[in-house]
C-alpha cells in the first residue's frame, strides 16, 4: 500500500500491526486453507466442514513437510495453504467494495484542502470492513436466484477472508490519489481558471490507468518471484490472517504465556497485569470499542471544528504575549516554530502528513522527532535570527515565493504567452524562498542520496542475492497455489498501457495546457525506466527514494520556463511511477491471499474509476462553491498541499532550477546536501557494527531522521509535537505496562476516532457552513491569536 509518507517505518519493528498479530501467524495456524476435497459444485459456507487435505505440492504422499516459502519473514505471515472454492469476487465484495471506494475518496479529497487534513486508510478499511461483511452474512438472504442460467445468491456463507481483501484492494485504489488532483488543482486555481473539469478527469484517469498497466507489466519481476517480498504486504497480511482464524483459546494461551516470560517484572506485578489485561479483553468487544470512540470523535469534533476552532491550536506563547514579535514568532503553531503550543483536534493529531501515530512504531517516531527538533527547533531559530541569506527579511515559515523586497512572487511579471521571459525576469526580481522552505529542499537531497546508500549498506548484499534467486524461487508455494486460477494476459495490460498514454497526449494536446507532445513522451520515460529499479529496491528493502524531487529535476532542466510542464512531469513521471508500485505492492498482496488475478484486475480497474470521478468532480465543485479557496481568508480551507505544489511549479520550471539554485544564488549551498545524505549514513552504519550491544544505537536511522522534516511545510508546525505526544503515550507508555489492551484496542481507537471525526467534518460542512451558519466570535478568530508571526524579524530594505 502506497502509503504513507514514510513507507519503512511499518515493517517488522515494536509497535507494529505485524507484531499485533504475529502470535496469531506462528503460533495458531490452525487453520490451513489446503486443496480442499469439497465438490466444485457445493456451496461454500466458510465453515470448510467438508473434508479437507493438504495440499502435496512435490507430488509426494509421504510424511514430509508441505512445501512453503523459502524466506522466514513471509512463512510467519503468510499461509502457505489455499482453498480455491472459497468465494472472493461475491454480491458482498460488490456493495461493500463501492461504499468504501466512494468513502475514502470523499472522505480523503474533502479534508485534504483542509488546514489540517486527515486521510483514511488501508488500516481503516480493514477494520470497518470485517464487522460490516459479517454482519451481512448474518442478514442477508441465502436464496440462489437464477438470471438466464446464471446462478447467483447475495449470502454465500461465512465472509471469507478473500472477501475481505479484495473489499481492501478496490478501497485502497483510492487512498492516496489526492495528491494526483492538486496538480490540476493548480492549473484551475493559478495558470488557467477556465480549466475543464471533462480534461482534469480524463488526464487523471490517464494517469491512474497508465500507472495500473505498469504495475501488470512490471507484476514478472516485481510481483510473482518469491525474493521480491514487499514487507507492508506481509504486514497486512498477517492483519487480515487475525481476523480470520478464530482460536480464541489458543490466543489466551499464547498471551498468557507472553505475560509469564516478561523480563524484569516481578511476580505479583505480573498477576497483577494479567488479571487487568484478562478482564479488559474479556469485557469488550472490539466493534462495541470502536463505536464508542466514533460517537466521542463524532461529537467532539464540534467543539473545536465549529463552536471553538482556536482549540485547533492553542499557542501559550501568544496569549501571554499578543504584541511580543518574538513570542509570536517563536509560539505560533501555524506560522511559526510551535514552542509550546498544543491542540484538541483529532485531525492534528493524526494527519494526512504523517498518518496515525498509533500506525507508527515508537523507535520510528523518536527518529522523526529528533529531526523535527535538531533542524526546526535549534538550526533553524539561529540561522533566521542571525540572517542567513537575508531571510529574516521574510516569514519565518511560509511556502510562498517571494521578491527580495519581501512582497509575494507576480508570475505575470515574468510571464509571456503563457511562457518564462528571461529579460522580464531580470527586470522584475530574483525568486527568494522563507529559510524554512529552502532547507526542505536541501535535506530532501541529503535524504534522496542517504536513501540510497542506507540501502546499500544494510540491503545491498540482500537485494544482490535475491535478484539472482528470482529464478531459482520463482515458482515458491505461493507462485504454484497461484496458478489454479486464471491469469491476467500480458496485452491485456500492454493495450491499457497504449490507450492511456495516448488519451493523456491527446486531451493534453487538446486542451492547451503548453506541453509539447515529447513533454509527455518524457514523462512516460521516467516512469518506464524508473519502475523496475526503483520497485525491486522497494520490494525488499521495503524503502522508496525519493522520486519528487527526481521528477522535480528533470521536469526544471527540460522543461524549464513551462510552468505547467511541471504538472505533467508530476502526473505521469512521479505521480504514475508511485502509483504503479503502490498496485504492485497491492498485486502482491492479493498474490500472498491466494485471490484470482482477474478479481484483482476488475476491482482495482473499477476502484481507479470511480475514485477519479469522485475525487476531481468533488474538487471542482468546492472550488466553485467556496469563497476565497485555497487563500488564507478562505480558512479552514487554505490548501496547504496545493500551494505547495503551485510554489514548486514556479521554482523548477518557471524560473528553473539552475537560476534558483546555481552559481550566484543564496540557495546554492543547499546542493552540498546530495553530499551530507551521500556521507553521513556511513559512520553510523560503522559504529552500529562496532557497538551492537547499544540497543538505542541500532535504532538510529538517517534517512527517516532526514525525512521527518521534509514535510514542514506544507505541514503545521503544531502537529509535529502532538503527534509525537500521542504516539508516545499509546506505542511506549501503554503498549509497554498495559501490552494487551495495545493489542487489542489500539488500531482500533484510531480507526474509530479517523471516521468519527470525518463523518462530524463533512456533516458540519453539509448542514452549517453552507447554509451561512457560522459563529463570530473571538474563539473562532484564528487568525487573530499570533498576529506578529507572519511579519518578517527584519523589515525588507
Amino acid at each position: 500500500m502506497s502509503s504513507s509518507l514514510h513507507p519503512s517505518l511499518n515493517y517488522n519493528a515494536p509497535g507494529s500491526p505485524e507484531n499485533t498479530a504475529g502470535y496469531n501467524s506462528e503460533e495458531i495456524d490452525a487453520v490451513k486453507y489446503a486443496g480442499s476435497t469439497c465438490p466444485s459444485n457445493s456451496e461454500f459456507d466458510g465453515s470448510l466442514k467438508c473434508e479437507e487435505k493438504e495440499l502435496d505440492v512435490a507430488g509426494d504422499k509421504d510424511d514430509r513437510e508441505p512445501e512453503d516459502s523459502p524466506f522466514e519473514v513471509v512463512r510467519t505471515a503468510v499461509s502457505n495453504t489455499d482453498v480455491p472454492s472459497m468465494p472472493s469476487m461475491t454480491f458482498r465484495t460488490h456493495v461493500l467494495g463501492v461504499f468504501f471506494v466512494c468513502l475514502i475518496s470523499f472522505v480523503n479529497q474533502f479534508y485534504w484542502e483542509r488546514d489540517n487534513p486527515i486521510a483514511l486508510n488501508l488500516l481503516i478499511v480493514q477494520l470497518l470492513c470485517y464487522p460490516m461483511g459479517v454482519a451481512m452474512a448474518w442478514a442477508l438472504p441465502k436464496r440462489t436466484w437464477n438470471f438466464f442460467g446464471y446462478k447467483w445468491t447475495m449470502n454465500p456463507g461465512e465472509f471469507t477472508v478473500k472477501e475481505h481483501v479484495l473489499i481492501s484492494l478496490m478501497s485502497n485504489a483510492s487512498a492516496f490519489m489526492a495528491l494526483t488532483v492538486d496538480i490540476f488543482a493548480v492549473l484551475r486555481l493559478y495558470y488557467n481558471p477556465s480549466f475543464p473539469l471533462w480534461a482534469a478527469l480524463l488526464l487523471l484517469l490517464s494517469g491512474q490507468l497508465f500507472a495500473y498497466a505498469l504495475a501488470g507489466l512490471s507484476r514478472t519481476l516485481l510481483v510473482l518471484p518469491a525474493p521480491m517480498i514487499w514487507p507492508s504486504s506481509l504486514i497486512n497480511a498477517s492483519l487480515f490472517r487475525t481476523f480470520h482464524e478464530h482460536q480464541e483459546h489458543n490466543i489466551e494461551t499464547v498471551q498468557e504465556e507472553a505475560v509469564s516470560n516478561v523480563i524484569g517484572a516481578s511476580h505479583t506485578r505480573q498477576r497483577w497485569q494479567w488479571r487487568w489485561r484478562r478482564r479488559s479483553l474479556s469485557g469488550m468487544t472490539r466493534t462495541r470499542f470502536f463505536w464508542i470512540c466514533f460517537v466521542c470523535s463524532f461529537v467532539w469534533y464540534f467543539i473545536p471544528g465549529y463552536f471553538v476552532q482556536l482549540l485547533s491550536t492553542v499557542s501559550i506563547l501568544c496569549l501571554v504575549a499578543p504584541n511580543n514579535h518574538l513570542a509570536n514568532m517563536l509560539g505560533d503553531g501555524k506560522q511559526g516554530l510551535g514552542i509550546l503550543s498544543f491542540s484538541l483536534d483529532w485531525s492534528v493529531f493524526s494527519n494526512a502528513f504523517l498518518q496515525s501515530p498509533i500506525a507508527t512504531p515508537f523507535w520510528a517516531a523518536c527518529n522523526l522527532f529528533l529531526g523535527f527538533v535538531l533542524v526546526f527547533w535549534i538550526a533553524l531559530p539561529v540561522a533566521y535570527f542571525n540572517n542567513l541569506w537575508d531571510s529574516a527579511t521574510l516569514p519565518l515559515y511560509s511556502l510562498d515565493v517571494f521578491t527580495t523586497n519581501g512582497t509575494k512572487y507576480n508570475i505575470t511579471r515574468v510571464m509571456r504567452d503563457g511562457v518564462f521571459n528571461p529579460q522580464a525576469y531580470n527586470h522584475y526580481s530574483p525568486l527568494r524562498m522563507s529559510l524554512e522552505f529552502s532547507w526542505v529542499y536541501g535535506i530532501g537531497f541529503a535524504a534522496l542520496m542517504s536513501i540510497l546508500v542506507h540501502i546499500g549498506l544494510y540491503n545491498g548484499k540482500e537485494i544482490i542475492s535475491r535478484l539472482r534467486e528470482t529464478k531459482a524461487k520463482h515458482d515458491d508455494i505461493h507462485g504454484k497455489l497461484i496458478m489454479s486460477y486464471p491469469s491476467v494476459k500480458a496485452w491485456w495490460y500492454l493495450v491499457l498501457l497504449i490507450a492511456s498514454s495516448a488519451t493523456g497526449i491527446a486531451v493534453g494536446v487538446g486542451a492547451q495546457i503548453g506541453v509539447p507532445w515529447w513533454g509527455y513522451m518524457l514523462s512516460f520515460a521516467i516512469a518506464i525506466v524508473l519502475v523496475i529499479p526503483v520497485g525491486i529496491i522497494q520490494a525488499i528493502s521495503n524503502r522508496q527514494p525519493g522520486l519528487s524531487l527526481v521528477a522535480e529535476l528533470l521536469s526544471g532542466v527540460v522543461l524549464q520556463g513551462i510552468p505547467t510542464g511541471y504538472s505533467i512531469l508530476k502526473l505521469y513521471g512521479h505521480g504514475s511511477l508511485a502509483q504503479a508500485l503502490s498496485y504492485a505492492q497491492d498485486m502482491k498482496l492479493a498474490h500472498y491471499m491466494k485471490i484470482p488475478p482477474r478479481h484483482v484486475l476488475i476491482y482495482q480497474l473499477v476502484g481507479i474509476v470511480i475514485s477519479v470521478i469522485i475525487q476531481t468532480s468533488l474538487f471542482f465543485w468546492l472550488i466553485d462553491r467556496i469563497p476565497n479557496m485555497c487563500r488564507p481568508e478562505g480558512y479552514p480551507w487554505v490548501c496547504r498541499s496545493t500551494n505547495l505544489v503551485y510554489s514548486a511549479s514556479i521554482i523548477w520550471n518557471l524560473i528553473g532550477p539552475l537560476r534558483v539554485f546555481g552559481e550566484g544564488s543564496p540557495y546554492s549551498p543547499l546542493l552540498w546536501g546530495f553530499l551530507f545524505g551521500l556521507v553521513l549514513p556511513i559512520p553510523i552504519y560503522f559504529l552500529q557494527r562496532r557497538f551492537p550491544n547499544q540497543t538505542w544505537l541500532q535504532h538510529v536511522y538517517i534517512p527517516v531522521i532526514l525525512s521527518g522534516i521534509v514535510g514542514l511545510p506544507p505541514m503545521p508546525p503544531v502537529d509535529f509535537p502532538m503527534w509525537f505526544l500521542f504516539g508516545f503515550i499509546f506505542n511506549f507508555v501503554i503498549h509497554r505496562y498495559w501490552h494487551a489492551w495495545w493489542q487489542k484496542y489500539n488500531f482500533t481507537l484510531s480507526a474509530g476516532l479517523d471516521s468519527g471525526l470525518a463523518l462530524s467534518g463533512i456533516l458540519q460542512f453539509l448542514a452549517l457552513a453552507q447554509n451561512g451558519l457560522k459563529l463570530d466570535w473571538w474563539g473562532n478568530r484564528v487568525d487573530r491569536q499570533c498576529t506578529l508571526s507572519s511579519k518578517p524579524w527584519i523589515a525588507p530594505g
